[in-house]
């Protein structure tokens, strides 16, 4: 049985057939369940919008596999799609949800292709840069915030106003929008069932997915996760802070690190704090160093793969005085910058935190006595300030709900994870009675991009593998 997952013309054929496993929960013989997949996962494409044909963007990606490449034209967006189609598609299809708000899936292709991903030997990969992100248009990346040295809320003004200027509803840019333009390219390419795969805030779009078109969702990872229902601006200093001290517990573990850095950490925030310095960073900008864009920079580096052992050697340089060489690390290991196709649009960012997070936050809470923590809280202040500059409504109390669902869910979480906190994966899967929740005390933000361990578990647990009763889940599953 085949379905079409590239366009309406069916050029590519994606198939999705018998699901192999070792053990599967319920009371339906894998035989049967694999025939009830097949059954249940591709149909003809709907009376809805088409997805036209396009080439891919960039450079060919060198590959044994066929990818292909769409636009869908929705009322007052276009979506960019790829298809990875998988060497022996005999699994349902799989939608990958970048995280963000505001990041981008088809011109990072290469990460899935070059080394190919364990993934693409039995589903074809469905990626789709989401409303106001990536190639998708109209983009809400401000362009503006690409001046060298900008004032960041005068940039986020300008930006606000061009985008209004063109018509932009800046509203229609939240978790929900986001999940019904999904529902929608799903009957564009045909799929009755297919399996979600988000990461970070990918993952609270998931989230939606199961919440509003969960018949249609075979099973579903949550890697790194971000539920509605958790205060993050709220609750996001105590968990930075935890993993923060985690990564210093680890490196002191190793014997890989200078003594007292959670001291030493502290005293430079609180020198910071009462005295910003003027550094000059790699780009031969000028940046004003707070407690809080220190903050701000230590998190995003510690949520990279090398962050856990390039992290305590920045502290020890800025703890010394040597705060260039110590920015210098912590920027080589965050986000790339803001300009137009960079990996974050910053406009698809704030329409969303501001109508889907901020309203349900109090920011009143008393951050805890660690520097860090009321560094990680100012960052937070921050957020509220633009938030007024960007004046989106705030989106009903659903979006603030968490999510039941019964389907089969995978959630990865990492204890050196200062962006989505661990607790909040457990958070989340005590509404999901069939999560199988997968920790480790080495993981920080998003592993199962990063490390092999993660890497597999996502690919055998879509393939339709669960452990036995009594073993796999917990920490340091890997």
């Amino acid at each position: 049985m085949h379905c079409c997952v590239a366009s309406p013309s069916c050029g590519v054929d994606g198939a999705v057939g018998t699901v192999s496993a070792m053990h599967r929960p319920g009371p339906l013989p894998a035989t049967l369940l694999a025939l009830a997949l097949v059954a249940g996962s591709c149909g003809a494409p709907g009376p809805g919008p088409a997805l036209l044909d396009v080439e891919c963007p960039g450079e060919p990606v060198p590959t044994l596999l066929e990818v292909t490449c769409g636009r869908l034209a929705l009322d007052d967006v276009t979506l960019f799609v790829a298809v990875l189609h998988a060497a022996d598609p005999t699994g349902a299809p799989v939608l990958f949800l970048h995280g963000g708000p505001g990041g981008r899936a088809v011109a990072d292709r290469h990460i899935w292709l070059a080394p190919r991903s364990p993934l693409l030997e039995h589903h074809d990969l469905v990626l789709v840069d989401q409303r106001g992100s990536g190639l998708s248009t109209p983009s809400l990346d401000c362009e503006e915030l690409d001046a060298p040295s900008p004032d960041v809320f005068d940039a986020y003004r300008a930006c606000r106003s061009r985008l209004t200027d063109l018509g932009v509803d800046l509203a229609r840019y939240t978790v929900s929008d986001v999940a019904a333009d999904l529902v929608l390219l799903r009957s564009a390419l045909g799929v009755d069932r297919w399996s979600l795969y988000g990461i970070s805030f990918g993952t609270r779009v998931t989230l939606e997915l199961l919440r509003t078109d969960g018949s249609a969702v075979v099973s579903a990872v949550l890697d790194s996760p971000f539920p509605p229902h958790v205060d993050a601006y709220d609750s996001l200093p105590a968990g930075a802070v935890a993993a923060v001290d985690a990564a210093f517990d680890r490196c002191n573990r190793l014997d890989a690190c200078a003594p007292d850095l959670g001291a030493t950490l502290d005293t430079l925030l609180d020198r910071l704090d009462e005295a910003p310095t003027a550094v000059t960073t790699r780009s031969r900008s000028a940046l004003l160093l707070d407690d809080v864009t220190f903050a701000r920079l230590l998190t995003s580096a510690l949520a990279h793969p090398d962050g856990p052992s390039l992290v305590p050697e920045a502290v020890v340089l800025a703890g010394a005085g040597r705060l260039a060489q110590a920015v210098a690390i912590l920027e080589d290991l965050g986000p790339t910058g803001r300009a137009v196709g960079d990996q974050v649009s910053e406009g698809a960012q704030l329409s969303s935190e501001c109508a889907d997070e901020v309203p349900f936050n109090r920011f009143d809470d008393p951050p805890g006595p660690r520097p860090l923590a009321a560094a990680v809280a100012g960052a937070g202040t921050d957020v509220l300030a633009l938030c007024r500059i960007w004046e989106v409504s705030p989106s009903s109390a659903t979006a603030d709900q968490p999510v039941y669902s019964e389907v089969d869910v995978l959630l990865l979480t990492g204890r050196l994870d200062p962006v989505t906190p661990t607790a909040w994966a457990g958070a989340t899967a005590e509404h999901l009675p069939n999560a199988l929740l997968v920790g480790s005390d080495r993981w920080t933000h998003g592993p199962s991009l990063s490390d092999t361990c993660a890497e597999g578990l996502v690919a055998a647990f879509l393939d339709g593998l669960r452990p036995d009763h009594g073993s796999g889940g917990g920490f340091d599953a890997c």
